[in-house]
């Protein structure tokens, strides 16, 4: 049996982590697994009666290898050199990784995007906003696939011209969840990558998505909750993040809204409070480059800049949100435009410039 299959097989159990899989490699050879017998699987410290049963009785390894290879799906081993760096630092990471798509070392600059199924519109315009300019700035966004914030986020990302994103599934590939969103992961695929760690035809078991939260802040640099209600799966993800070192930022709601208090928690807490794209990437020094531009700026210039997105804004609204003087925001926004950094709307207001 080789590494692949043994690993596979293990997989295909359930029941066997990355913990346990280090003292399974302590104890024997992943090349004996399949003629170890369930009394010899029960000498592994970790390994009882019903994990060693579900060993032996897992399926059949071959044909899953050989599924994944039909649909053009990557079987990564956690041992695998493709297998995702960022993944392979974690202590409970997947023993392996199912992948469709493409990954490229700038994924490597990737923020998770995740909240409520039951957004408001207002969510879903965050999120969409959000993403399509963390795309536009070559960032990938990571997200869950989900109905509602997870599907605006991919769907933002997508709409930027080279933007791309990841869909992490708590379902097997063959089998996305939820059903309607299976187009959407075609597109992610073309400008992307979908991502499971539970056999091909997994279907969306409640205890699955735990797991598929960790995966999510595990791919990325940071963690946006755009909406979540008090008891939603995105502050799972949150807290997965903060374990995992990454920073946890949120947007601010309605406070008549329930969907806005679990990211109210969570500022409460020490999580970021954004309103912008870039109030998260000045956070994370990865980022730098894309939040400060390489041009000879001043600091007024600067703190100018950063209230400047994707979306056009005025100089008495940004005078208004810094205190600044407004004929100075004013100067400060004609040099931007001059330099390159900002763009005039030609309707008195400005853009910040994908520099």
């Amino acid at each position: 049996m080789t590494e692949l299959e043994a690993l596979v097989r293990l997989n295909l159990s359930g029941m066997v982590g990355s913990a346990l899989l280090r003292r399974l490699r302590e104890h024997t050879d992943l090349g004996r697994l399949h003629r170890l017998s369930r009394r010899e699987l029960e000498r592994v410290p970790g390994i009882g009666p019903i994990t060693s049963r579900a060993i032996v009785e897992a399926g059949d390894p071959g044909g899953e290898i050989e599924l994944a290879a039909k649909h053009g799906i990557d079987l990564l081993p956690c041992t695998s050199p493709d297998f995702p760096d960022a993944l392979r630092s974690l202590y409970d990471h997947p023993i392996v990784l199912y992948r469709k798509g493409t990954t490229t070392d700038a994924d490597a600059l990737a923020v998770g995007v995740v909240g409520s199924r039951e957004c408001t519109d207002y969510g879903r315009r965050q999120a969409d906003r959000f993403a399509r300019e963390f795309a536009s700035l070559r960032v990938t966004v990571v997200s869950g696939l989900a109905r509602g914030i997870d599907t605006a986020a991919h769907l933002g990302a997508l709409t930027a011209p080279e933007g791309r994103t990841f869909a992490v599934l708590g379902s097997g590939l063959l089998r996305p969840y939820p059903p309607e969103n299976a187009r959407l992961l075609e597109r992610i695929w073309s400008r992307g990558a979908a991502f499971s760690e539970f056999p091909l035809r997994s279907g969306p078991e409640t205890a699955n998505f735990p797991r598929r939260n960790r995966v999510i802040s595990g791919l990325s640099l940071g963690i946006l909750v755009v909406e979540a209600a008090e008891r939603s799966g995105a502050l799972i993800t949150a807290d997965w993040a903060l374990e995992q070192s990454r920073e946890v930022f949120c947007l601010p709601g309605s406070v008549e809204s329930p969907l806005s208090r679990g990211c109210h928690r969570l500022i409460r807490q020490g999580a970021r409070l954004v309103e912008g794209p870039a109030d998260l990437l000045e956070e994370i020094p990865a980022f730098a480059a894309l939040v400060e531009p390489a041009l000879p700026l001043s600091p007024l210039e600067r703190a100018v800049l950063r209230q400047l997105s994707g979306a056009p804004r005025s100089a008495e609204a940004i005078a208004a949100s810094t205190r600044l003087p407004a004929p100075s925001v004013e100067n400060a926004l004609a040099s931007l435009v001059t330099k390159g950094a900002a763009h005039d709307t030609g309707t008195l207001t400005f853009t910040r410039a994908a520099v």
